[in-house]
């Protein structure tokens, strides 16, 4: 069967063309790939007989050029007959002359290359270029980058600090990568400070049983020796909560989410005639009362609330006291408990039994509990590199605020913030920044952070934005550009597609599996060689070169389910909405070389909105998606 691949070059310039000229040229490539040569033709007068043209359209034509390798580049895309004259003035040479040729004018695009009449194709990898000091490692594999520390980062992983640490830094900062390099640095100095004992002295925490197993299988290579390794265990938060609740109590607690919890509580207020929605009474349960450890009416009557919007008087508060005690007493009879519940149950058992640590490592530390700070501030002693605590306040994906100084965790003078990203590159940065709409958020330190001023070391293409006349071609034109990632050498495994929902995802995957393409879940725990598809949530903490964003549009971004969910409560709707800016930009930020988005009809309303030459309805569809060039 004929193939056709693209280039990165040739994306590059397709995203400048008309949206119905880039629909056509589609349609001619899923033909030709069907086993249709129809749409090749010879160009009478060329100066190689081997250029074709291949027909998008009663109107349009791409220019097809061979080289001495075999390899065929799709050029040029144009007006027929300028195609066609354009093609006539071509040399006979190989691909770096017509390329330039091709390059120099107007509409010009990048590589195609396809089979029948056209010989095979090659094509080029997506490339970022970055300063002296990390060029060597971006051409190093894609898991060999993943544990790289940048040079400049690697005083902080092996620092000696007398008290608990703080670092703090937007997306592709390298958070993740120096709390490894820190662990790692620990377990070293554990053992030769403590060589007869080697026990578990170092954890290494998360929030995600996911982000925890891409920690552990990491770790794996930066620490070989299994004795240091051995040295540290990774571990969610919530799963060593649960373990030690269980130790206390004989049984394993059975925890209850926070979407079961607030259908239960919205059923119940609505049968009670209180003007409180299900999800305001969980976050009010779960923010400030479970947040600040309130046992007593009085001390709820008189707390701040920091983070709600919404102002509760003294006679609304006891209204929300009386109806949360009669809730959380029906889950008490039932024995269920939810995770900050579990949390606070682990710090107690800490705080008879003492310390399991010596120190601790905290990555995203953004998307804990003050709960589970607690337990962790009791899983260490007080004392030097207790603690070291890495995250950014502006990926924050869950409701969860906290003050570590109020929980016993003092950062102060030890605290830093990493202002220069060398994991993702400037443009990526400067397409996703406006999501957050200049939006500030307190870090665990309390301190507010701004999403401006960072800067990256990397640069590459910008993102693609592309709106899509309906489902089927969005579905194709993701297809496509996943099948160029992988012609132009890109591994499978550092390629990802997502979307916001599960059913998008499984039309991801079934469209990309009728191409035969592999395909894994984002968080498999295997290493198979294949495209990881997945959720939204699920690409937190992952990292890939190429990434494609589909289904952007209203109502799947924000989904309606979560609107709803807010039952016009203006505090819970704005929380929703910050979420998903944050859960966007998170996504987003996740690719290194290259991103896609790509969205039908209304582009949803947290997509930047970015005007300017070549904008299509809705956000811009930036050209150089692929490559460098």
């Amino acid at each position: 069967m004929p193939k056709i691949a693209i280039s990165p070059t040739f994306l590059a310039e397709f995203s400048r063309l008309d949206q119905g000229i880039q629909d056509a040229a589609l349609a001619a490539v899923q033909q030709y790939m069907s086993g249709g040569d129809a749409r090749i033709e010879a160009v009478a007068g060329a100066a190689d007989p081997r250029i074709r043209l291949l027909r998008l359209g009663p109107a349009w034509a791409g220019v097809v050029t061979p080289d001495s390798e075999g390899s065929a580049w799709l050029i040029a895309v144009r007006p027929h007959e300028e195609a066609a004259s354009f093609a006539r003035g071509l040399p006979a040479a190989g691909p770096s002359a017509h390329t330039t040729a091709a390059g120099a004018g107007p509409g010009s695009s990048g590589a195609v290359r396809g089979g029948g009449p056209v010989p095979a194709p090659r094509s080029e990898p997506p490339h970022v270029a970055g300063p002296r000091e990390l060029a060597a490692e971006l051409d190093r594999s894609f898991a060999d980058w993943q544990i790289t520390l940048h040079p400049r980062q690697r005083r902080l992983a092996e620092a000696h600090y007398a008290g608990s640490a703080q670092v703090t830094g937007g997306p592709g900062t390298g958070k993740t990568v120096l709390a490894l390099h820190r662990a790692a640095h620990l377990a070293r100095r554990d053992a030769d400070r403590h060589p007869h004992d080697g026990r578990r002295s170092v954890l290494l925490t998360t929030f995600s049983r996911v982000l925890a197993r891409n920690l552990a299988q990491r770790l794996d290579r930066i620490l070989p020796d299994p004795d240091l390794r051995d040295r540290v265990e990774v571990a969610t938060a919530d799963s060593l909560a649960r373990s030690l609740a269980q130790e206390r109590t004989g049984h394993r607690p059975q925890t209850l989410g926070r979407d079961e919890l607030s259908e239960r509580w919205r059923d119940a207020a609505r049968a009670e005639g209180l003007p409180f929605s299900g999800r305001f009474l969980v976050d009010e349960w779960e923010q400030v009362i479970l947040a600040q450890n309130i046992t007593r009416l009085s001390d709820y009557i008189r707390c701040e609330r920091s983070g709600r919007v919404l102002h509760l008087a003294p006679e609304h508060r006891t209204h929300v006291w009386e109806a949360l005690q009669r809730y959380t007493g029906a889950m008490e009879v039932a024995a269920e408990w939810s995770y900050p519940q579990v949390a606070l149950e682990a710090s107690r058992a800490l705080a008879r039994s003492g310390p399991l640590y010596r120190h601790v490592v905290v990555d995203e530390a953004q998307d804990l509990h003050p709960a589970q700070w607690r337990m962790l501030r009791a899983a260490v002693p007080g004392g030097p590199d207790d603690l070291f605590v890495a995250g950014d306040p502006h990926q924050r994906i869950h409701d969860p605020r906290v003050s570590l100084a109020s929980i016993g965790i003092d950062v102060r003078g030890r605290s830093h913030r990493l202002r220069v990203s060398y994991r993702v590159t400037q443009e990526i940065l400067d397409w996703a920044e406006p999501m957050l709409a200049g939006h500030a958020s307190a870090g665990p330190d309390g301190a507010a952070d701004t999403p401006s001023g960072y800067r990256s070391l990397l640069h590459g293409p910008e993102p693609v934005v592309r709106e899509c006349p309906s489902r089927s071609v969005e579905r194709t034109a993701v297809g496509a550009w996943v099948r160029v990632w992988l012609e132009a050498g890109v591994d499978p495994a550092s390629i990802a597609v997502a979307g916001r929902n599960h059913w998008v995802v499984r039309t991801i995957t079934k469209e990309l599996q009728a191409r035969g393409v592999p395909t894994a879940a984002v968080d498999s725990a295997e290493d198979v060689s294949a495209v990881r598809v997945g959720t939204l949530h699920r690409l937190k903490g992952q990292e890939f070169r190429c990434l494609a964003i589909v289904g952007m549009s209203e109502p799947l971004l924000p989904p309606q389910a979560a609107v709803d969910s807010a039952e016009g409560d203006p505090v819970a709707l704005d929380q929703v909405y910050q979420q998903e800016r944050n859960l966007l930009f998170v996504a987003c930020t996740r690719a290194r070389d290259a991103l896609y988005v790509s969205y039908v009809g209304t582009p949803s309303r947290l997509l930047p909105q970015i005007a300017g030459p070549g904008s299509q309805a809705g956000p811009r569809a930036s050209a150089g998606a692929l490559s460098g060039t």
